[in-house]
C-alpha cells in the first residue's frame, strides 16, 4: 500500500536469527531476536530448497516454519515495498507491498514501526 521509506535500511534484520513463527486469522508473525520482527497480512514468497511457495495471507501451511532458528545474512528491499531476506543455510523470504487498499505487513525494527 504505502512501499518503503526511502530511508529504509534493512541492515537491521542482518545477524538476527528467526526464533518463532506464529499464525492468526489475518496474519502471520515473524520473530527475530533483539527487537525484530515482521507481520504478514497479505502475499508473500519463500524460496527453500529449490522451491518457490508463494502464499497469500491467511494461509493454511507454509515451509515458512523451516527457517526458524536460521539467521537473516542478506537484505534487499525496494521502493515498491518489496522486502527479500535471505537466510544462512539456503532460503529466502521475500515479502510483497500487492495491495492499493489494504496494508500488507508491518515491520517492527528495535521500536520504529514501519506499515507497508
Amino acid at each position: 500500500m504505502y512501499g518503503l521509506p526511502d530511508d529504509f535500511d534493512g541492515s537491521a534484520f542482518v545477524g538476527r536469527e528467526l526464533v518463532s513463527v506464529s499464525f492468526t486469522v489475518n496474519t502471520m508473525h515473524l520473530e527475530f531476536d533483539d527487537d525484530v520482527s515482521i507481520t504478514l497480512e497479505s502475499r508473500f514468497v519463500l524460496h527453500r530448497d529449490g522451491r518457490r511457495e508463494e502464499h497469500t495471507v491467511p494461509t493454511k501451511a507454509s515451509g515458512l516454519m523451516a527457517l526458524v532458528g536460521h539467521t537473516v545474512r542478506l537484505v534487499d528491499a525496494s521502493p515498491d515495498g518489496t522486502l527479500r531476506l535471505q537466510f544462512e543455510g539456503g532460503g529466502a523470504l521475500t515479502c510483497l507491498d500487492d495491495s492499493k487498499e489494504y496494508e500488507s505487513y508491518h515491520l517492527h525494527l528495535r521500536g520504529r514501526e514501519i506499515i507497508v
